[in-house]
C-alpha cells in the first residue's frame, strides 16, 4: 500500500475524535481543553466524512472478528460450501435450525451501523451526490446493502431517513432498482473526479483514495447484480450490465478490490478459536477436478489415503464425538491476509454468463469463462496447467476417519467448456461453479445467492435437517439443486417494535418467514 498504516491509524484516532467531540462554550473550552482532543484546525484539515467511510468499508465482508463469525461464519459460509461448524455450533444453522439470537444479531447489529455512518456524510454533503464523499458513500451502502436484502429479501431502503429506522421495507425488486441507479449516478459522479485528486487517500482502505478504481469496483458490483435479477427484469439488467462494461469493470487483479488486515477475522475463528473448518463441498470439487488452487486454498491433513491431503466436513454433519480437528484442512491464510470483496476473476465469469443471455460483454463466453479461471489461478499464484481440458466429476463422499459424515453423490458439472458441446445450460453450470471456487472464501453470500438462483454447483444434503419441515433437503431436478436454506428470517425485534411494518414486509416477501421461501430473485 501507499501510505502506512500508522497514517492510517493516526487518521482513523483523529477522525474518531473529531465525530465525538462536543462543542462548548469559547471560554470553557479555553480553559478545559482536553490535550487529546482536535484542534479545530486539524478538524478543519479532515475531509468531510472520511471517519465515516472508513467505518463503512470495514462492514462489508465484516473486519471484526465477532461480527465476522455471527453475519457469515456461523451460517452462511456453510450455506455457500466454504467453511461450516465444528463440534458445538453444528446443531444450529448446518441444520436448518438457527437460533433466533444469532440471526436477529445479523440485522439488529450492522444494519443500524450503515446508516448512522452513511446520513452522517449525507448531512456533511447536503445530501448532494454530485459531492466525492456521497458517492463514495453511495458505493459503499449499495455493497452492504446487497448482502442485506440477499439474506432477507425486502429490507429498508429508499425509504431510509436519517434518525428514522422503523421504516417501510422495499421489495427486493425495488431495492434492486434503486441499488443499480444509485451505483450508475456514483459512477458518473466518480468519473468527473480528477485523477490527481487523492484527498481521501488516508481514509481509504482499499485504492488509496483513486477513484477510478472505485468507478471500477461500482460498475464490477453493477454487473452482479445486473446478472442477478437478469431472468426478472432482462431487459433492466441488459442496460445496467452493458453499462458497466462499457464504463470500465475491474479486469486485472491489481485492482482487485481487498481490505487489508492485520487481524484476520476468518484466521481468528478458524485457527485460533477453531470453531469451524473448511467445508466437504469445496474440498470435494477441487479434489475431482485435481485444482491447481488446492495448496493455496487449504492446508493439508497428513493422515489420508494419497492424493486426499485436502479434506472437509460435511455440513450438519453427525457423531462429533469422533471427530478431530487434525483431521480436516482449514483455510491456508494467515492473520495479514486480506480481505477480498470482489475480484478480475469473478467479473470475467459474469461477463461470461452475460454473454449467455446475449448481452454484449466484450467477448464469447468460452472464452471469458477461460479468463475467469487463468485469472483466478494468477491471483492465488497456481499454474493452470491442463485444468481447463479436465473433465473429471464429482462423485460419493466417503471419509474413513468419520463414517457417519458418507453420502452416496454425483454431479455431472466438469471444467472442460469443450465437453458441454454448446449446451447453455451446461456452459451456465461450468461458469457458476468455477465463479463459486474462485469466489472463496470471503465470497460466501454471493457464493450462496448464486447456488440458490441457479442451482449450481451440485451440493450434499446436510446430513440433518431440524427446520420443522420449513426448510426441505437438497436434490437434484434436472441436473439443478433445489431445496436446502434458501433465506435467513427476519429480526424477531423487527416484530415486536415494529410490527406493522413487518407485516408489510412479510407481503412483499410472499412467503412464510422462514428458511424456506424462495427471494424475488430465484423464485
Amino acid at each position: 500500500m501507499k501510505r502506512s498504516k500508522l497514517n492510517i491509524l493516526k487518521y482513523s484516532i483523529l477522525a474518531f475524535v473529531v465525530i465525538h467531540t462536543t462543542s462548548c462554550t469559547k471560554d470553557f473550552a479555553e480553559e478545559n481543553r482536553n490535550p487529546y482532543a482536535a484542534t479545530e484546525e486539524e478538524m478543519n484539515r479532515l475531509p468531510k466524512g472520511g471517519a465515516q467511510l472508513l467505518a463503512l468499508q470495514k462492514l462489508i465482508v465484516p473486519e471484526q472478528e465477532n461480527s465476522y463469525q455471527m453475519i457469515l461464519d456461523l451460517g452462511i459460509n456453510g450455506y455457500a460450501g466454504y467453511t461450516t461448524q465444528w463440534m458445538d455450533f453444528r446443531s444450529d444453522y448446518p441444520v436448518y435450525n438457527p437460533r433466533n439470537a444469532w440471526v436477529d444479531y445479523i440485522y439488529d447489529d450492522t444494519f443500524p451501523k450503515i446508516y448512522s455512518s452513511y446520513f452522517d456524510i449525507y448531512r456533511l454533503t447536503k445530501g448532494d451526490k454530485k459531492e466525492l464523499p456521497l458517492a463514495l458513500a453511495t458505493i459503499l451502502r449499495v455493497a452492504i446493502s446487497h448482502n442485506f436484502t440477499d439474506i432477507f429479501g425486502p429490507v429498508p431502503y429508499s425509504k431510509m431517513k436519517a434518525g428514522n429506522l422503523n421504516t417501510d421495507y422495499d421489495s427486493q425488486e425495488e431495492v434492486y432498482k434503486a441499488m443499480c441507479e444509485d451505483l450508475k449516478e456514483s459512477v458518473l459522479t466518480l468519473k468527473a473526479v480528477d485523477i490527481n485528486n487523492r484527498q481521501y487517500e488516508s481514509f481509504d482502505l482499499i485504492y488509496d483514495g483513486d477513484m477510478s478504481k472505485w468507478v471500477k469496483y461500482a460498475n464490477s458490483l453493477l454487473l452482479r447484480m445486473s446478472i442477478r435479477m437478469a431472468s426478472k427484469l432482462p431487459t433492466l439488467a441488459k442496460e445496467y450490465a452493458e453499462f458497466a462494461v462499457q464504463n470500465g469493470v475491474i479486469t486485472s487483479n491489481s485492482d482487485n478490490a481487498q481490505l487489508p488486515t492485520i487481524d484476520n477475522p476468518l484466521f481468528k475463528v478458524t485457527h485460533n478459536w477453531g470453531n469451524s473448518a473448511i467445508n466437504a463441498e469445496i474440498t470435494e470439487y477441487m479434489n475431482a477436478f485435481s485444482d491447481p488452487r488446492r495448496e493455496k486454498y487449504f492446508t493439508a491433513v497428513s493422515n489420508r489415503t494419497a492424493g486426499r491431503q485436502y479434506f472437509g466436513v460435511r455440513n450438519g454433519t453427525v457423531a462429533p464425538t469422533t471427530y478431530n480437528l487434525a483431521n480436516y484442512s482449514k483455510p491456508n491464510i494467515t492473520q495479514n491476509s486480506p480481505i477480498c470483496w470482489i475480484t478480475a476473476s469473478e467479473v470475467a465469469f459474469l461477463k461470461a454468463e452475460g454473454v449467455l443471455n446475449g448481452w454484449s460483454m466484450g467477448g464469447a463466453a468460452g472464452d471469458l469463462y477461460t479468463q475467469g479461471v487463468n485469472l483466478s489461478c494468477e491471483q492465488w499464484g497456481a499454474s493452470p496447467g491442463t485444468y481447463l481440458q479436465n473433465t473429471a466429476k464429482r462423485g460419493s463422499l466417503t471419509d474413513q476417519l468419520t463414517t457417519a459424515m458418507n453420502v452416496n453423490f454425483s454431479s455431472q458439472i466438469t471444467v472442460s467448456w469443450a465437453d458441454a458441446g454448446g449446451d447453455k445450460e451446461k456452459q451456465l453450470s461450468k461458469i457458476i461453479t468455477q465463479k463459486w471456487i474462485a469466489l472463496y472464501p470471503y465470497g460466501a453470500v454471493e457464493a450462496w445467492s448464486e447456488w440458490r438462483r441457479t442451482g449450481y454447483p451440485n451440493m450434499i444434503p446436510a446430513a440433518a435437517n431440524n427446520s420443522g419441515g420449513a426448510v426441505s433437503n437438497i436434490t437434484q431436478v434436472g441436473g439443478k439443486d433445489v431445496g436446502g436454506m434458501r433465506r435467513l428470517p427476519y429480526s424477531t425485534k423487527e416484530s415486536t417494535t415494529s410490527p406493522a411494518v413487518m407485516q408489510k414486509a412479510l407481503t412483499l416477501l410472499g412467503g412464510s418467514d422462514n428458511g424456506g421461501t424462495n427471494l424475488w430473485w430465484s423464485k
